[in-house]
């Protein structure tokens, strides 16, 4: 590094101070906010369209489809204009989108603002990730990606009981409009607090079709790349299972009351931040890639031990339902944002895309697990446990036939 690039170094605002920490998680976390918050709601919204339980379910699958194919949007743009205005034009439209959904008239207009309050939702995640992969080294970035995601699920653990409350005694609807006016008020702190990482002369200098084809071309041909984006892939894919479902087991067949619901799926929040600072410290201590394997040999037992315990017909009963979701939990949030990280820190000159496309891989595999645990669903848990030990299966899997390319 030359004097002038030291002092320029130096210049950059830090990403150490408090404030901005705090700032961050919860942009980082806009897209599990619309998730976990309305979580205890879904049987009140399947009362007031009169719809199957499987139509409510689908409006996370379309939020998470929405929120993929906006990943492949703002990554693009926020190489081309920084990372600074597309985040705050994301911003504002994943609140118009919020409080589009408190006014959905039908179930039909409802799914619809959902996949657009998804792809607004994208603007968060990616430009965080791009943002820091900006500012700092591989191994800092991943621990500081890992705090991040710590401090977002800390607050993201208390909007389930939150939203439990709000459907407790008022119309779910509320639940919308606090969720936009939250994103109205990011939209402020941001515009004065979030520094913006891309300098112009950093950015891409043209921004269209084929530029952005060859970015993600590029992008897609590094197979390690995939090797750090499949394996958290596949087991996120867990966690949005066990999200999808896991309110009906509760409330539906075990009689859970909705505010004691937020409280249960609060826990398996508290796990996931739990996994998130274990993996900060493991990546201090043991090195990159053998926290990641930590995290997917300890989700790879726990689903195991769940099918058999499923399998040999034990009760439904709270403990069956929560304790493998809490292992879920906390194993994705080990590997998820060491292994994103990483693959974002290997294409510096398109960290906005590289970030995308790990999103875009992220929450696709989310939307169809989701899909697919609401079409298995019969009332018992051996459906959703054995779906997350074969992601799981398939994330070590990855893992392994990849190591090759991690050491080329």
């Amino acid at each position: 590094m030359s004097t002038s690039d030291a002092a320029d170094e130096r210049s950059k605002p830090g990403l150490d101070s408090l404030p901005l920490i705090v700032l961050l998680s919860f942009v980082f976390g806009i897209a599990a906010f619309a998730t976990d918050m309305y979580l205890p709601a879904f049987p009140a919204i399947r009362a007031t369209f009169d719809v199957a339980p499987q139509a409510v379910q689908f409006s996370m699958s379309v939020f998470l489809y929405g929120n993929a194919l906006g990943h492949l949007v703002f990554g693009p743009l926020s190489d081309r204009y920084g990372r600074k205005p597309v985040l705050i034009g994301g911003l504002l439209a994943y609140a118009g989108a919020s409080f589009g959904c408190a006014l959905a008239p039908d179930i039909t207009a409802f799914l619809a603002l959902r996949a657009l309050q998804g792809a607004a939702a994208a603007s968060g995640p990616v430009l965080v990730r791009a943002l820091i992969n900006d500012r700092l080294p591989r191994e800092r970035a991943a621990q500081t990606l890992a705090l991040l995601t710590g401090t977002m699920a800390f607050t993201a653990m208390l909007t389930p009981s939150l939203g439990g409350w709000l459907v407790q005694f008022h119309p779910w609807q509320w639940i919308f409009a606090g969720l936009g006016m939250t994103a109205v008020a990011l939209v402020g702190f941001c515009s004065a607090g979030i520094p913006e990482s891309l300098p112009p002369a950093h950015r891409l200098g043209v921004l269209g079709p084929r530029s952005v084809y060859e970015a993600y071309r590029d992008i897609a041909g590094s197979a390690r790349f995939w090797s750090y984006v499949l394996p958290p892939s596949f087991m996120f894919a867990g966690v949005f299972a066990y999200a999808a479902v896991n309110s009906f087991l509760l409330i539906d067949e075990l009689g859970i009351a909705e505010r004691h619901y937020g409280i249960s799926y609060s826990v398996a929040a508290g796990a996931y931040v739990s996994g998130s600072l274990a993996g900060r410290t493991l990546v201090r201590l043991a090195g990159i890639d053998r926290a990641i394997v930590t995290g997917l040999v300890l989700g790879f037992t726990c689903a195991l031990a769940a099918v058999i315990a499923s399998a040999l017909s034990a009760p439904l009963s709270i403990a069956l339902v929560m304790l493998p979701g809490i292992c879920m939990f906390f194993s994705a949030a080990l590997i998820l944002p060491i292994g994103f990280s990483v693959a974002v820190s290997l294409f510096p000159l398109h960290a906005g895309s590289a970030s995308a496309l790990a999103g875009f891989t992220q929450l696709g595999f989310a939307g169809a697990s989701a899909g697919i645990a609401a079409m298995l669903y019969d009332e018992t848990t051996l459906p959703l446990h054995a779906f997350t030990f074969v992601c799981c299966a398939i994330a070590i899997t990855c893992w392994c036939a990849g190591r090759g390319f991690r050491h080329a």
